[in-house]
Protein backbone atom coordinates (compact mmCIF):
# COMPACT_ATOMS: atom_id res chain seq x y z
CA UNK A 1 0.00 0.00 0.00
CA UNK A 2 2.58 2.51 1.03
CA UNK A 3 4.53 0.89 -2.54
CA UNK A 4 1.78 2.70 -4.29
CA UNK A 5 1.12 5.55 -2.80
CA UNK A 6 4.77 6.67 -2.90
CA UNK A 7 4.36 5.22 -6.98
CA UNK A 8 0.98 7.71 -7.18
CA UNK A 9 3.02 10.50 -6.04
CA UNK A 10 6.22 10.29 -8.23
CA UNK A 11 3.97 10.49 -10.85
CA UNK A 12 1.87 13.20 -10.03
CA UNK A 13 5.40 15.09 -9.35
CA UNK A 14 6.31 14.31 -12.81
CA UNK A 15 3.16 15.41 -14.22
CA UNK A 16 3.28 18.63 -12.74
CA UNK A 17 6.80 19.29 -13.52
CA UNK A 18 5.93 18.24 -17.12
CA UNK A 19 2.66 20.53 -16.96
CA UNK A 20 4.83 23.42 -15.77
CA UNK A 21 6.94 22.65 -18.37
CA UNK A 22 4.52 22.92 -21.12
CA UNK A 23 3.00 25.71 -19.69
CA UNK A 24 6.15 27.70 -20.11
CA UNK A 25 6.49 26.45 -23.89
CA UNK A 26 3.20 27.71 -24.35
CA UNK A 27 3.27 31.18 -23.07
CA UNK A 28 6.84 31.65 -24.61
CA UNK A 29 5.31 30.21 -28.04
CA UNK A 30 2.47 32.44 -27.74
CA UNK A 31 4.60 35.26 -26.81
CA UNK A 32 6.88 34.88 -29.95
CA UNK A 33 3.85 34.30 -32.32
CA UNK A 34 2.01 37.89 -31.02
CA UNK A 35 5.56 39.84 -31.14
CA UNK A 36 5.96 38.63 -34.29
CA UNK A 37 2.76 39.54 -35.84
CA UNK A 38 2.80 43.05 -33.79
CA UNK A 39 6.52 43.35 -35.48
CA UNK A 40 5.12 42.42 -38.85
CA UNK A 41 1.52 44.78 -38.59
CA UNK A 42 2.74 47.54 -36.48
CA UNK A 43 7.22 47.67 -37.16
CA UNK A 44 7.04 49.93 -39.51
CA UNK A 45 4.81 52.38 -38.17
CA UNK A 46 6.56 52.62 -34.51
CA UNK A 47 10.31 52.46 -36.48
CA UNK A 48 8.55 56.10 -38.12
CA UNK A 49 7.74 57.38 -34.74
CA UNK A 50 10.99 56.74 -33.04
CA UNK A 51 12.59 58.20 -35.80
CA UNK A 52 10.32 61.47 -36.50
CA UNK A 53 11.54 63.12 -32.64
CA UNK A 54 15.01 63.22 -31.47
CA UNK A 55 13.91 62.85 -27.72
CA UNK A 56 13.20 59.45 -27.57
CA UNK A 57 15.99 59.17 -24.73
CA UNK A 58 14.26 61.69 -22.85
CA UNK A 59 10.88 59.79 -23.17
CA UNK A 60 12.74 56.38 -21.62
CA UNK A 61 14.21 58.83 -19.08
CA UNK A 62 10.52 59.67 -17.89
CA UNK A 63 8.73 56.38 -18.07
CA UNK A 64 11.32 54.51 -16.76
CA UNK A 65 11.24 57.23 -13.67
CA UNK A 66 7.62 57.04 -13.30
CA UNK A 67 7.86 53.11 -12.87
CA UNK A 68 10.78 53.40 -10.39
CA UNK A 69 9.34 56.02 -8.24
CA UNK A 70 6.10 53.67 -8.62
CA UNK A 71 8.34 50.74 -7.73
CA UNK A 72 9.94 52.78 -4.46
CA UNK A 73 6.57 53.60 -3.30
CA UNK A 74 5.17 49.57 -3.68
CA UNK A 75 7.98 48.63 -1.50
CA UNK A 76 8.15 51.34 1.49
CA UNK A 77 3.98 50.46 1.85
CA UNK A 78 4.84 46.85 2.13
CA UNK A 79 7.91 47.63 4.53
CA UNK A 80 5.67 49.84 6.50
CA UNK A 81 2.77 47.03 6.41
CA UNK A 82 5.17 44.78 8.34
CA UNK A 83 6.52 47.09 11.05
CA UNK A 84 2.95 48.63 12.02
CA UNK A 85 1.71 45.08 11.58
CA UNK A 86 -1.08 46.42 9.47
CA UNK A 87 -0.26 43.25 7.75
CA UNK A 88 -0.13 40.89 10.31
CA UNK A 89 -3.11 39.04 8.57
CA UNK A 90 -0.41 38.50 5.21
CA UNK A 91 2.21 36.13 4.69
CA UNK A 92 5.20 38.35 6.34
CA UNK A 93 7.69 35.97 4.59
CA UNK A 94 6.34 37.38 1.08
CA UNK A 95 5.31 40.52 1.66
CA UNK A 96 9.34 40.82 2.95
CA UNK A 97 10.27 39.36 0.00
CA UNK A 98 7.93 41.85 -2.15
CA UNK A 99 9.54 44.51 -0.07
CA UNK A 100 12.92 43.13 -0.55
CA UNK A 101 12.92 42.82 -4.31
CA UNK A 102 10.89 45.40 -4.74
CA UNK A 103 13.43 47.80 -3.50
CA UNK A 104 16.08 46.62 -5.86
CA UNK A 105 14.02 46.76 -9.09
CA UNK A 106 13.52 50.49 -8.47
CA UNK A 107 17.05 51.09 -8.21
CA UNK A 108 17.59 49.32 -11.47
CA UNK A 109 14.13 51.41 -13.01
CA UNK A 110 16.25 55.05 -11.02
CA UNK A 111 19.46 53.67 -12.35
CA UNK A 112 18.10 53.56 -16.01
CA UNK A 113 16.46 56.74 -15.72
CA UNK A 114 19.41 58.93 -14.94
CA UNK A 115 22.04 56.82 -17.54
CA UNK A 116 19.63 56.92 -20.09
CA UNK A 117 20.01 60.79 -20.50
CA UNK A 118 24.14 59.80 -21.48
CA UNK A 119 22.42 59.58 -25.04
CA UNK A 120 20.63 62.40 -25.08
CA UNK A 121 22.46 64.79 -27.21
CA UNK A 122 20.27 67.08 -26.40
CA UNK A 123 20.91 67.88 -22.54
CA UNK A 124 24.75 66.53 -23.18
CA UNK A 125 25.76 65.17 -19.39
CA UNK A 126 28.40 63.08 -18.96
CA UNK A 127 28.74 60.42 -16.20
CA UNK A 128 29.84 62.80 -13.30
CA UNK A 129 27.03 65.34 -13.88
CA UNK A 130 24.78 61.86 -13.62
CA UNK A 131 26.29 60.39 -10.29
CA UNK A 132 26.95 63.44 -8.39
CA UNK A 133 24.75 65.93 -6.80
CA UNK A 134 24.64 69.66 -8.40
CA UNK A 135 26.16 68.93 -11.13
CA UNK A 136 23.27 69.79 -13.44
CA UNK A 137 23.30 73.30 -14.60
CA UNK A 138 19.30 73.84 -14.91
CA UNK A 139 17.26 72.29 -11.72
CA UNK A 140 20.10 72.08 -10.00
CA UNK A 141 18.68 71.51 -6.43
CA UNK A 142 15.92 69.09 -7.64
CA UNK A 143 18.04 67.12 -9.26
CA UNK A 144 20.27 66.67 -6.74
CA UNK A 145 17.77 65.79 -4.20
CA UNK A 146 16.69 63.09 -6.54
CA UNK A 147 20.37 62.42 -6.99
CA UNK A 148 20.98 61.78 -3.07
CA UNK A 149 17.49 59.88 -2.87
CA UNK A 150 18.88 57.95 -5.33
CA UNK A 151 22.04 56.90 -3.24
CA UNK A 152 19.90 56.41 -0.18
CA UNK A 153 17.95 54.21 -1.67
CA UNK A 154 20.84 52.54 -3.05
CA UNK A 155 22.18 51.87 0.24
CA UNK A 156 18.95 50.60 1.42
CA UNK A 157 18.35 48.03 -1.05
CA UNK A 158 21.47 46.18 -0.58
CA UNK A 159 21.72 46.64 2.67
CA UNK A 160 19.67 43.23 2.62
CA UNK A 161 22.84 41.28 1.60
CA UNK A 162 24.79 43.09 4.67
CA UNK A 163 22.07 42.26 6.95
CA UNK A 164 24.16 39.29 8.41
CA UNK A 165 27.38 40.99 8.81
CA UNK A 166 26.28 43.95 10.33
CA UNK A 167 23.77 42.67 12.42
CA UNK A 168 19.93 42.99 13.26
CA UNK A 169 20.29 46.28 15.03
CA UNK A 170 22.67 47.67 13.14
CA UNK A 171 20.53 47.29 9.96
CA UNK A 172 17.46 48.22 11.29
CA UNK A 173 18.86 52.00 11.92
CA UNK A 174 20.69 51.73 8.57
CA UNK A 175 17.55 51.07 6.95
CA UNK A 176 15.85 53.90 8.40
CA UNK A 177 17.41 55.92 5.60
CA UNK A 178 14.21 54.66 3.60
CA UNK A 179 12.55 57.72 4.44
CA UNK A 180 14.50 59.93 3.73
CA UNK A 181 15.29 58.74 0.15
CA UNK A 182 11.43 58.54 -0.03
CA UNK A 183 11.07 62.28 0.89
CA UNK A 184 14.23 63.33 -1.09
CA UNK A 185 12.39 61.45 -3.79
CA UNK A 186 9.26 62.62 -3.66
CA UNK A 187 10.51 66.05 -3.43
CA UNK A 188 12.51 65.37 -6.52
CA UNK A 189 9.08 64.36 -8.66
CA UNK A 190 7.68 67.61 -8.34
CA UNK A 191 10.24 69.72 -8.41
CA UNK A 192 12.17 68.40 -11.76
CA UNK A 193 9.31 66.01 -13.18
CA UNK A 194 7.40 67.57 -16.13
CA UNK A 195 5.09 64.70 -16.21
CA UNK A 196 4.01 65.70 -12.63
CA UNK A 197 1.68 68.58 -14.29
CA UNK A 198 -0.36 66.16 -15.78
CA UNK A 199 -3.41 65.77 -13.71
CA UNK A 200 -3.67 61.90 -13.57
CA UNK A 201 0.26 61.36 -12.43
CA UNK A 202 -0.04 64.43 -10.10
CA UNK A 203 -3.12 62.56 -8.53
CA UNK A 204 -1.13 59.99 -8.00
CA UNK A 205 2.12 61.06 -6.68
CA UNK A 206 -0.13 62.63 -4.03
CA UNK A 207 -2.14 59.99 -3.42
CA UNK A 208 1.02 57.83 -2.76
CA UNK A 209 2.48 60.14 -0.62
CA UNK A 210 -0.46 60.68 1.15
CA UNK A 211 -0.40 56.67 1.99
CA UNK A 212 3.04 56.68 2.81
CA UNK A 213 2.65 59.56 5.30
CA UNK A 214 -0.09 57.92 7.06
CA UNK A 215 1.80 54.41 7.09
CA UNK A 216 4.18 56.24 8.59
CA UNK A 217 2.38 58.60 11.46
CA UNK A 218 0.35 55.20 12.50
CA UNK A 219 3.70 54.05 13.18
CA UNK A 220 4.78 56.74 15.10
CA UNK A 221 1.78 57.01 17.24
CA UNK A 222 2.16 53.36 17.77
CA UNK A 223 5.12 53.56 19.52
CA UNK A 224 4.36 56.48 21.89
CA UNK A 225 1.59 54.17 22.69
CA UNK A 226 3.73 51.63 23.45
CA UNK A 227 5.88 53.36 25.72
Amino acid sequence: MQTNTLIDSYSHSRLTKVAKVLSVVLILTLGILGGGYALLTWGETISQLLLATDKNFWYLSRASGVIGYSLFWLAMVFGLLLSTRLGKHLNAARVFALHQYLSLIAVGFAAFHAGILLADNYLNVNLWQVLAPLGFQTDRVGIALGQLGFWLLFICAFSFYLKKYIGQSAWRWLHFLTFSAYMLISIHVFMVGSDSRALPLLLFYAGSQTVVFLLISYRLLALRLAK
